[in-house]
Parts: structure tokens; sequence; C-alpha cells
């Protein structure tokens, strides 16, 4: 989601005046009738008459200059190093003519030889903002990030206002991953040019990456305020909002960037999140299936595809998604565990089984994939396999309440009313609100005869979730044993 900020070389208009010069000789028309065209952006015409000028005094170092300056910015880098070595000989203490011969040779590669014309420049006049930024320029475009950095700063100390100059060294440091200072020269850039969208989407994005998504919102709104049609900007407006569980809104600046960007993959995975989020699963899942037409096989998109399938009710075709992740990807846990738990809502309890055996040895530490294969076999009435692996959860995850509590529930079949009791407060100490253990604690207790006790956790529970009908049923019949024992 960057907006990249090409590094930008700039050309300067040669202002010496040597102490012969064909600019004071008698008559000049064609060199000045060059200048004219020059301010009016007639770059050919500006050409013709500087070279015309040109054959009058064949060595001015002035016209050698100009003519070397506009075939650069015609695009003659070849022709404009020509010029500009003969106008360099000819007047060697001009900064002005050895910076501008530094971009030529910049511009077909001679980086050496631009380097060098670059220091001549500096050792002509050391506080040459130009050189020093172009010198910047040519460093970075080389990867010597930390020479670039230095002759940045150089440069902004000697011109602190000039915003290319903050962008670019911006862009350099976002390079190295120096996300913290390119926002720093990024938000110089800002301030000094407000309405620069290609500054607030760089921006907004250094703030996206840097977690910082109250800011990458309101730069992305002053970016769509200068053009409400930026796709970039709707798209990382939405991703912001998104991140900060304004789910609403992230659909609807999510949507623009999608509608604008039909191929950008991003745009639509960030949509379907934004539509999940909002349980809008079937259009989430419209979305995702659109993300995957642009890059098929794209893991992180099947998986979230699989899940909306499956928040659907839409079990084999979760299966179906989430196998093909799996095969894509063998080292995506998450992909195995949905696998796992989408055969096993399709009603395929085998083949759930197999996979939650085969996850579980595929990711021996991890407390998931065990906790989904104690579950299963729990669930077949396997408790002494299931006891095992809950034992391996809580190696490797003590504190986890499932599998407390599930310990708790074994241990309370077998008649070990202390020993559950113990895990369900583990469970507890973990969660104090998970109403399943409260829930099986008050039964433990019920079956020590404190009734009190356990009325008390009933209670507990039902007061978290009212709605909890094994808590009330409990309850009930509590009451109903206390008024039907003899008073």
């Amino acid at each position: 989601m960057k907006v990249q900020v090409n590094i930008a070389v700039v050309i300067l208009v040669v202002t010496l005046v040597a102490s012969v010069s064909y600019a004071q000789q008698a008559g000049p028309d064609d060199f000045q009738r060059g200048l004219k065209l020059y301010e009016a952006g007639d770059l050919q015409g500006a050409e013709a008459a500087f070279q015309a000028a040109l054959g009058l005094a064949p060595g001015d170092p002035v016209v050698l200059a100009w003519c070397g300056t506009v075939s650069l910015q015609l695009g003659k880098p070849e022709q404009a190093i020509q010029y500009l070595e003969q106008a360099a000989d000819r007047s060697e203490e001009s900064h002005v003519i050895y910076n501008n011969l530094g971009n030529a040779y910049a511009e077909v590669g001679k980086f050496e030889q631009a380097e060098q014309s670059y220091r001549r420049a500096l050792e002509i006049t050391p506080n040459y903002f130009d050189a020093h930024y172009n010198l910047a320029n040519l460093m970075a475009r080389q990867g010597k990030l930390m020479v670039a950095f230095n002759e940045y700063n150089r440069a902004l100390a000697i011109n602190p206002n000039d915003p290319d100059a903050h962008i670019n060294f911006g862009y350099t440091l976002q390079r190295a991953g120096e996300t913290a200072k390119a926002i720093r020269e990024y938000e110089a850039a800002r301030k000094l040019q407000p309405q620069n969208a290609a500054v607030l989407n760089t921006l907004g994005s250094l703030y996206l990456q840097s977690g910082n998504n109250q800011a990458a919102a309101e730069v992305y709104q002053a970016a769509l305020a200068v053009d409400a049609n930026l796709a970039n900007a709707h798209l990382g407006l939405g991703t912001a909002l998104y991140n900060l569980q304004r789910y609403a809104e992230a659909v609807s600046h999510l949507q623009q960037a999608a509608e604008a960007a039909p191929d950008d993959i991003v745009a639509q995975y960030n949509l379907g999140l934004a539509l999940a989020a909002q349980q809008q699963y079937e259009q989430a899942e419209a979305a995702y299936k659109r993300a995957l037409a642009i890059e098929a096989g794209n893991v992180n998109c099947l998986i979230n595809l699989g899940w909306v399938q499956f928040q659907q009710g839409k079990y084999e075709e979760a299966s179906t998604t989430f196998r093909d992740a799996v095969k894509r990807q063998p080292q995506r846990e998450i992909a195995h565990l949905n696998l796992a738990w989408s055969l096993a809502k399709a009603g395929k309890d085998a083949e759930a089984l197999a996979q939650w055996q085969a996850a579980a040895k595929r990711f021996p530490n991890s407390p998931a994939a065990h906790l989904g294969l104690a579950n299963a076999y729990y669930d077949g009435g396997k408790k002494s396999q299931a006891l095992a692996e809950y034992l391996k959860v809580l190696k490797l995850d003590p504190g986890n309440a499932e599998a407390h509590n599930n310990i708790g529930l074994i241990f309370l079949d077998r008649q070990d009313v202390t020993e559950a009791i113990v895990h369900f407060k583990a469970a507890l100490k973990s969660d104090p609100q998970y109403v399943y253990a409260i829930n099986n604690l008050g039964a433990a207790y019920q079956r020590q005869g404190k009734v009190d006790e356990a009325r008390q956790q009933y209670q507990r529970a039902l007061q978290i979730d009212p709605n909890y009908q094994p808590a009330q049923d409990n309850l009930n019949r509590l009451q109903s044993q206390e008024q039907s024992e003899p008073g």
C-alpha cells in the first residue's frame, strides 16, 4: 500500500557570465532569443537559437553550457555531456556547469563521473544546495544510503524549505526501513506542500506501516480532500479504519478502492476483511473470490474465503477451500486447523480426526493442534486419549482454560470430584468469565453436597450469560430437589 515518490534530479539553469562571453559581444540576437524561448518553455526553439549563437562563438562557455542544459532537458544526455565538458574546460570555476555535467553523467549511468562532477562543484562552492541534493540522489540511486543521508542533511541545512529534498530524503529513509525518520521528512514536505497528494499518500502509508492508524486515517482523508478519486488513498483509509474497528466506514472506502482498481488484489482482500467484520459473509466471499481471480492460489485469500464459507454453514465448500490452502502451503498451521474444524462440522468425523492427528504431528508445539485433537478424542468417547492430549496442551500452555475445563470433566466422569474441582478452578483463574467452567464447578460442588456453593456458581454463570441454559437447568434442578426434600 506505498506510493513511491521517484527520486528527482534537478536540472539547473546556467547563469554564469564569463569575462569575455558571447552575451557581451555585439548583436547577441540568437543568444537572447534562446533565453526568451527557454523561459517560454520552447526547448526545441531555444536549442536551435543557442546552436546558432554557438556557431558565431564556438568556444563561449556560457553558450556551451546553455546548449548542454537544453540538450539534457530534451533527453539528449550524450550530446549534453559534449557541450558541458567543453564548457567546464573553458570555465573551470563554474559550480553550476559542474553540477549540470553531473546530471548529464548520471542520466547515462556514468555514476563515478557524475559524483566527481558534483564534488568538483562543491569544492568550488561548498554551500551549493543543488550539488549536495543531486549528489544525495545519486548516492541513494546506487544504494549508498549513509552517504546519501549525509548529503540530504547538508542540503537541507542550506535550504530547509525545499520540498523535493524532504521528499527524496524521506523516500530514501523509507527504503532503509527508517520509518519514523521518513515520517519526519514527509511531514516537513507536507508542511511546505499541504496539497501534494503524492506526499500525503506516502505519509499515510508510513503511518499505517508504523501502526499509527489514527494518524494514517487523518492523512489519507487530507489526500482525498485534494483528490476524491485517489484509489490508493481510499485503500489506505479503508485499511486504517478497519484497524481502528470502524468497519462500516472501512467498507465504504474499500469498496471505492476496489471499484477504482478492480485488479488490485489488496483492495479486494481488504474489502473482504471489512465485510466479514461486519458479518456480511456472502459479500466477503465474493470479494475474496475476486481476489483469487487476480492471484489464483493466494493462501491468505483461501484461508479467509474458507472462514467466511464456514461462517455461512458451507462446511463442504470450506473444507475444499482449506484443503487447497493446505496443499499450496503445508507449513500454514491455521489452514490445517481450519480444515479439521470444517470437516468435523461437515459430519466427517473420521476425516476430521485424521486431520487433527496429522496437524498435531506436523505442529508438535502447537497448543491449538493438540487441543483440537483432544476435543476430537473426547467427542468420540476416547477419554483416555483425550486426557493425554489435554495434558500436552497444558505443558505447552499451562493456563489454557479450555484444557483445564475439559480435564475437569474427565475427572468428574471418573468420580474424582476433588481433582475435577482443581482443574475447574484453574480454568477460572485464567478466565474468570468462562461460564462453562463456572457451571461445571457448580456441578462438582453439588456432587460433594455443597448446595450453597453450587447455587452460587450457577447464579454467577447466569449473571455473566443470562441465556446460558445448562446453568439455568442445573439451578432449576437444585431448587426442585430442595423443595422436594422434607422440611
